[in-house]
């Protein structure tokens, strides 16, 4: 099975990235990614309406975004993707003037309140720390039929020589299931961020996705730049 890495078509790929993406949280479940990438109602029509969502807005944050870099993974023998990357690629601190955005895939509601409280919660500690040019791996996903092939590693390897060929440090907010391959990978964690959105007065809506959602931990991780010339140095 021959896996290659490839810098994804804008104009075409993003049905099929918004396909696996969702096969791959779905598989295991993982219920913060109803917060990113949210199904509104039941049955395959909802869960269809959903992808098609996720595609269009996905290539919106891409066009808009001058930092945004997809990539993929393909099955040569297939054509079928294994895996997505996206990354920000920020030249300059992403965080000094930052352009305010509406989690807008919600209705303006409860729901949409929780949303950005949590969102806001998940950026807080890079903000903190990352205030300066650096690599950010914001989605990363291995289709469950293409698992321990080497997909993530693909990425990693990508990351890694892009992060020190441009000499700044790599971050990435883990999930439990990503630990071990950043670890093996040289990341060392910097917060545990656990995110519990609050408000004073939830309504019914804000009640309903937070039953669903709950709380979700994500580890934020770095590889600094300084620890290839250390390593080299040693």
């Amino acid at each position: 099975m021959a896996l290659k890495l490839q810098e994804i078509d804008p104009e075409n790929d993003f049905p099929a990235l918004a396909k696996c993406l969702f096969e791959s949280y779905e598989d295991p479940p993982q219920k913060f990614f109803h917060v990113f990438f949210p199904i509104h109602g039941t049955g395959d029509e909802a869960r269809n309406e959903a992808i098609k969502e996720a595609a269009d807005r996905l290539k919106l944050w891409h066009t808009h975004d001058p930092s945004s870099y997809w990539q993929k993974v393909v099955d040569e023998e297939t054509g079928k993707i294994a895996g997505g990357a996206l990354w920000n690629i920020h030249q300059q601190n992403p965080f000094e003037n930052p352009a305010p955005s509406a989690p807008t895939w919600f209705p303006d509601d409860g729901s949409r309140r929780f949303v950005e409280k949590a969102l806001e919660n998940h950026s807080r500690p890079r903000a903190q720390v990352a205030q300066k040019p650096h690599l950010y791996l914001f989605i990363i996903f291995t289709h469950p039929d293409y698992r321990r092939k080497g997909v993530g590693q693909q990425f990693m390897d990508w990351g890694i020589k892009k992060a020190d060929e441009t000499s700044v440090d790599f971050y990435l907010d883990s999930t439990p299931y990503g630990r071990p391959l950043y670890e093996a990978n040289g990341f060392t964690y910097l917060e545990e961020n656990i995110n519990i959105p609050k408000t004073e007065n939830p309504d019914e809506k804000w009640k309903e996705i937070e039953d669903k959602v709950g709380p979700f931990t994500f580890w934020l991780m770095c590889r600094p730049f300084s620890a290839k010339k250390s390593s080299e140095a040693e």
